[in-house]
């Protein structure tokens, strides 16, 4: 980018009708929206999504921190800002996996879905099967998760099942 110029901002409108402004960076977080904004003209009107404004924010949030990452890098433990911010938005997280999967956000998808499956006990594979999320590409990942977790299973006396722990950080 040349010194001076401004980046572009794109315009996105939640299911709910809030109008919400992003940067560039949120954009190619979601390779859904990089896709249909590579072929709209700057300035573009609106682009309708199916996902409510306050969940919209709180992915336009998670995308903020994660700006400097590659769009399809892969998350082996939940960093400690993630398990953070998964721990003070937990009575959104199924809708936060269900905004990542619509505008496939990759990384936001993969930590939530650990998030769940370590506060489930069940396997990631297992909480993208039962939440109708997967297909973006990373299911060889889950099969290493998986076998983490049945580790820690066979470990686990089972006494604590009724009780969901806290998101662990990396």
């Amino acid at each position: 980018m040349v010194v001076g110029q401004r980046n572009p901002v794109y315009k996105i409108r939640s299911c709910d009708g809030q109008i919400l402004v992003v940067q560039d960076w949120v954009i190619a977080q979601s390779k859904c929206l990089s896709i249909v904004f590579a072929y709209q003209n700057v300035p573009a009107p609106p682009l309708q999504t199916s996902v409510c404004s306050l969940v919209l924010k709180k992915v336009i949030e998670w995308c903020s921190q994660h700006r400097h990452d590659n769009a399809d890098q892969v998350y082996r433990n939940i960093p400690n800002w993630d398990a953070q911010f998964l721990q003070d938005n937990k009575e959104i997280i199924l809708h936060l996996i269900e905004a990542a999967f619509r505008l496939e956000i990759r990384g936001l998808l993969s930590i939530a879905c650990k998030a769940v499956s370590i506060m489930s006990g069940r396997s990631v594979r297992d909480v993208k099967l039962r939440l109708r999320v997967g297909g973006l590409g990373d299911e060889d990942d889950d099969f290493e998760d998986d076998d983490i977790l049945e580790q820690d299973e066979e470990e686990d006396d089972g006494d604590d099942a009724e009780r969901l722990p806290p998101i662990p950080a990396a």
